[in-house]
């Protein structure tokens, strides 16, 4: 069973992600710099996470429309009321580009049909290595519906972990991590089963005592 993020972790995870990246900053240009595929009129983020702002302005071009799903509804929370001076800047830069952004706090499973056709590009960074064999299949189907016709899906994910028993069991406890961690290959081939076709891939392998990692996949799929 899922159980809500505080508030807490939600904003010790964004301060994370900025910290790993200023320590490891060819590491963070690696992934960074594949968010400028993402373009198209209407972009979802799925799985957005406390860092929606900040990703939208590496992207290629800015939406005209940019939704943000997470089952995790404090991280809505601190998007809307954290005073976090990086966050502020990236929200009022996104404000100042003029694109719709609409946050939506639900499980994926329960709203389908809300995004069916709706995207030129779906962005998931560290969200579909969350979810293994029958419910990645599921997770697929419903991305696969959502993207419309010669849109793209952009793939990263962190492999190999190395942490704490107590960061494992929060990031579980949140839906952060699964248990099941699927492999770069396997990932590939469930996108594939699941109606994708891989256009781009590119693994970085890493020093898991400086990144915390073995290695990072980035994937660009297309629809077949």
């Amino acid at each position: 069973m899922h159980t809500e993020a505080p508030y807490e972790y939600i904003s010790d995870y964004y301060s994370h992600v900025h910290r790993k990246n200023s320590e490891g900053p060819a590491v963070a240009e690696f992934w960074l710099s594949k968010l400028a595929r993402i373009r198209g009129e209407s972009v979802l983020n799925i799985g957005c996470g406390p860092t929606f702002y900040d990703y939208m302005l590496r992207f290629g071009r800015p939406p005209r429309e940019y939704v943000g799903l997470d089952i995790n509804t404090s991280t809505f929370e601190f998007l809307r009321r954290s005073t976090d001076p990086r966050l502020v800047a990236a929200r009022t830069q996104v404000e100042k580009l003029g694109t719709h952004t609409e946050l939506i706090g639900a499980d994926v499973f329960e709203c389908a049909s809300d995004l069916e056709g709706r995207f030129d590009c779906i962005l998931g960074v560290g969200f579909f290595a969350t979810f293994h064999g029958e419910r990645l299949d599921r997770l697929l189907e419903i991305m696969a519906r959502a993207l419309r016709p010669e849109g793209i899906l952009l793939k990263l994910s962190w492999h190999g972990p190395h942490r704490t028993p107590e960061e494992t069991r929060r990031k579980h406890e949140y839906s952060y991590d699964n248990p099941e961690e699927p492999t770069p290959d396997e990932l590939v081939k469930g996108f594939e089963r699941g109606g994708f076709s891989l256009v781009q891939e590119e693994i970085l392998r890493c020093d898991p005592g400086v990144t915390g990692w073995d290695a990072i996949q980035s994937c660009v799929f297309g629809r077949d």
